[in-house]
């Protein structure tokens, strides 16, 4: 049952707090990998409408199981221009950016350290996806960004990692060509 969102509903409707903890603990969890002893992703979020979060942009600790807000107000446009413009991440009820350390994944594997921090962002991102989907949710990854725009916003350094990946989850938008 698992597809893309199209869009999200946006609006007055909201994510509990217990479903994005559901999803964080998901991106938590150990995966098979022959390089997976170190991680390289780092989770921040644009938390539009969780009931029992202020809105804000938040970094996520896995190792604590700790959001720590890094942006206070309302992230709707800015999540949603930092995705070359896509409404859906401004639409969803969280959206987030994926930053890997590439020069540590480099440090550790060569060349394939590039490859591996990918690979783990699209396993963080299929574990959100099936979460979302097991939750009543929709989700969709974005591979669409302003890589410096959002390296700029999220304060990051060259040595806290580079964005990779965006994903948005929320309540999708009927998809009208599934229709039986």
């Amino acid at each position: 049952m698992r597809r893309s969102a199209l869009d999200f509903l946006g609006g007055m409707q909201s994510m509990s707090l217990a479903q994005l903890s559901a999803i964080l603990a998901v991106t938590a969890q150990p995966f098979s990998a022959d390089f997976a002893g170190a991680r390289f992703i780092q989770l921040y979020l644009y938390a539009h409408r969780v009931d029992g979060l202020q809105p804000g942009v938040y970094r996520f600790w896995p190792e604590r199981a700790e959001l720590e807000q890094i942006g206070v107000k309302t992230q709707r446009v800015a999540a949603a221009g930092l995705s070359l413009g896509q409404e859906l991440a401004g639409n969803a009820c969280v959206a987030f950016s994926m930053t890997g350390d590439l020069e540590r994944a480099a440090r550790a594997h060569g060349d394939r350290g590039y490859r591996y921090v990918h690979f783990e962002a699209g396993a963080i991102g299929q574990c959100m996806y099936l979460a979302a989907e097991a939750l009543g949710l929709g989700a969709t990854g974005i591979g669409a960004f302003y890589d410096e725009k959002v390296n700029r916003y999220l304060n990051l350094t060259p040595e806290q990692g580079q964005v990779i990946y965006h994903f948005a989850i929320g309540y999708p938008v009927p998809d009208l060509r599934l229709r039986a």
